[in-house]
This record gives C-alpha cells, sequence and structure tokens, in this order.
C-alpha cells in the first residue's frame, strides 16, 4: 500500500514540476515585436489617463498604428490573474486584441513604455 503511496506522489509532483504553466504561473512564447505586431489586433501608442476598476485603464490614445476592430478603443483591460499586468499613468506602446471595444493586454502582449524605445529601431516595423 505505501509503495503505491509513493508512486502516486512522486507522479503528481513530476506532473506538477513538468507542468510549466502550473509550475511558473503565466507562460509566454518568446516571440519578436514585428511578430507581436503582426499578431495583434490593435496597435497604438497611448497616455494611460488612470485607473477605472482594478486592471481596466482609461486612456488617451496618441497614435494609432493598426485598428482592426470597428468599436473605437476607450479602455484597457489587463487580467487579474499571473499573466496581467499593472500599469502606469505613462505612455505606452501596446499591442492586444479588442473584446467588446476594451483592448486586452497580458504579460504576453507587447506592451512597452515609450520612452524606453529610443534605442529600439519600431520605425522599422511600425
Amino acid at each position: 500500500m505505501s509503495a503505491l503511496v509513493l508512486t502516486l506522489g512522486l507522479l503528481f509532483f513530476l506532473f506538477v514540476g513538468l507542468n510549466k504553466q502550473v509550475a511558473e504561473g503565466c507562460r509566454c512564447v518568446q516571440r519578436q515585436p514585428q511578430q507581436l505586431y503582426c499578431d495583434s489586433d490593435t496597435v497604438i501608442r497611448a497616455k494611460i489617463a488612470g485607473e477605472v476598476t482594478r486592471n481596466t485603464y482609461s486612456i488617451n490614445i496618441i497614435k494609432t498604428f493598426k485598428h482592426l476592430s470597428k468599436k473605437p478603443v476607450q479602455f484597457i483591460r489587463s487580467y487579474d490573474d499571473s499573466c496581467g499586468i499593472r500599469l502606469k499613468n505613462e505612455e505606452y506602446l501596446l499591442a492586444g486584441y479588442v473584446e467588446g471595444g476594451v483592448m486586452v493586454v497580458d504579460l504576453c502582449s507587447l506592451v512597452m513604455r515609450w520612452d524606453s524605445l529610443s534605442s529600439f529601431p519600431v520605425s522599422e516595423w511600425l
């Protein structure tokens, strides 16, 4: 009986250890910014105006680089789990998808502070 319990316990820990999403939380496939741009519904330069509710932000769009949705984006939302991000009242380059007029971004999205892009060749792919 103890051998069965030991075996099941080892299998459980192996499963949890090998399952990277469980072991590490949010897991993203490494992609170049150009690929994130291409895969996104919307890519904007925006200033975060403030947090409306937890992980939902009102924005002032400075420039729209790409927008496939017919609804204008007024808010940005992030998840409330390990994949979510917190944004400050700063300017960002944001790429994500639109759900009901709200742009959704997470740890796997392209989210870069605009002032950090000076050394980044953004103009080559925007």
